[in-house]
């Protein structure tokens, strides 16, 4: 794809490419209302008076557009629909109120991947073989009691691998199932495996319970045994597929089954790890870009790869393809239901991390480091949790960024990783943002034209 023509006014971009060419709209310009949320068409004339932009960059070109006799009927157009407020679009602003929890069953795994955020071996370097169920539950009992009537409640189940100990997983389950039918919320439950274990009487209690199961797998095993290798040496794709087929050959109660992707040095190589995961006709895909990874180089054949991702997933399947890509889901969602959000998640605000030991935080990359602590059992650390108040969009000084309400300030934790700060912004991770969205905008515009 060859490098967009990408063009702001205010709170308008607008761009031409190569999808609208391919699919003889050769004249179509698609524009965005980044407040708005608003996918649409401009005039030729109202884009050559706007203001070239690269991707690098989100902000507000200072430049202004020469504007003629003939121009004016086409600024108008485009300062009209710029001060233009939806009535339909939603505010994304978060209260405080606990509704997710991601729960380290264990700290301790199986695999050693290369880019492991959990200290390399699933441990955040404080191996801990099991969590207390016994102090676990009560700390449950909690967070729901604070929740209201028809709210929803989140339990995500990571490791290390978190199949190595599927009974605890199997008695928070039925726990929380109990007393959401007794305060008539409505839980739901989510598990991040490597997929090896799901064999014999794991892959039962699996089966028993409605999950929605993320399994990582990179590729085919000339890659993923490299970036995902075992502590046995054997082949840890192997094991992997065959927990695939075994889940996918009879669910059970099973909601839903996604397989994930991590773009590193180790494997590059995103389209075709992508070729190799959609013959399992998983629900979702996803491929995500290594977190504390700073190479310039491999951002830009990441977002090249994720381009060819998407034309071919548009290609073989239209929306409904390029939707099982879990980014461009995300994306297609907020755009039809015009949702603002502040937050790029809702850490330390509708969100936080349990460890194994049942210490809180407010993100899983941060598990072990007693500054980032923000509560044990019971008792939350309010003072700590006050700094999370904030927009991020307004903390992190995305105000005049036109992806901010798709992105809502990125990932705190992705830009202390290369910043050393959360607040202050990892370019990479803005780049690769603003090209997916980006790319996810010419779809939706295709789609929704198409309709």
């Amino acid at each position: 794809m060859k490098p967009l023509d990408l063009r702001r006014h205010q709170n308008i971009i607008a761009f031409k490419d190569d999808v609208n060419t391919a699919s003889g709209s050769t004249d179509a310009i698609t524009a965005f209302h980044a407040y708005n949320l608003e996918v649409a068409e401009v005039s030729s004339e109202a884009f050559a008076m706007m203001i070239p932009v690269p991707v690098t960059t989100g902000a507000i070109p200072e430049k202004k557009p020469a504007v003629s006799m003939d121009d004016s009927e086409a600024l108008k157009a485009l300062e009209d629909w710029d001060q233009e407020i939806a009535t339909d679009v939603k505010n994304g602003a978060l209260k405080f109120g606990i509704r997710a929890l991601t729960i380290n069953i264990n700290q301790i795994c199986n695999l050693k991947c290369a880019y492991c955020a959990a200290g390399g071996d699933g441990s955040y370097g404080e191996p801990t073989n099991q969590i207390s169920v016994e102090k676990t539950l009560p700390q449950l009992k909690f967070f729901l009691a604070q929740l209201k009537p028809n709210q929803k409640f989140s339990i995500t189940f990571v490791g290390g691998e978190p199949l190595l100990h599927p009974q605890a997983i199997s008695a928070v389950y039925h726990y929380v199932v109990g007393e959401s039918k007794i305060k008539q919320i409505t839980p739901s439950f989510s598990i991040v495996t490597n997929g090896t274990l799901l064999k014999d009487k794991t892959l039962e209690i699996i089966r028993s319970m409605k999950l929605h199961i993320t399994i990582s797998i990179d590729g085919d095993k000339k890659y993923n045994d490299i970036s995902r290798p075992s502590k046995d040496g054997r082949s840890s794709t192997d094991m992997t597929v065959l927990g695939i087929k075994n889940i996918l050959s009879d669910r059970g109660s099973v909601e839903s089954i996604g397989l994930s992707a991590v773009c590193s040095l180790q494997n590059p190589h995103m389209f075709e790890s992508y070729q190799f995961l959609k013959q399992f006709n998983p629900d979702w895909m996803e491929f995500n870009f290594a977190y504390s990874e700073p190479s310039k180089s491999l951002q830009t054949t990441y977002i090249t790869e994720m381009n060819l991702i998407a034309a071919d997933a548009w290609k073989n399947h239209g929306e409904a393809g390029l939707r099982q890509i879990k980014q461009f889901d995300h994306y297609f969602k907020l755009l039809d239901s015009q949702q603002r959000i502040e937050n790029h998640c809702g850490a330390g605000k509708t969100y936080l991390m349990m460890d194994a030991k049942n210490r809180l935080y407010t993100c899983p990359w941060v598990v072990g480091e007693k500054d980032e602590v923000v509560g044990v059992g019971e008792q939350l650390d309010h003072d700590k949790l006050s700094k999370y108040s904030k927009s991020l969009i307004e903390l992190n000084n995305c105000q005049s960024c036109w992806a901010r309400h798709l992105c809502g300030g990125g990932c705190m934790y992705i830009h202390r990783a290369h910043t050393g700060d959360k607040h202050k912004k990892d370019d990479l991770f803005c780049e690769r943002t603003r090209s997916l969205i980006l790319t996810t905008i010419m779809y939706y515009k295709l789609s929704r034209t198409n309709q």
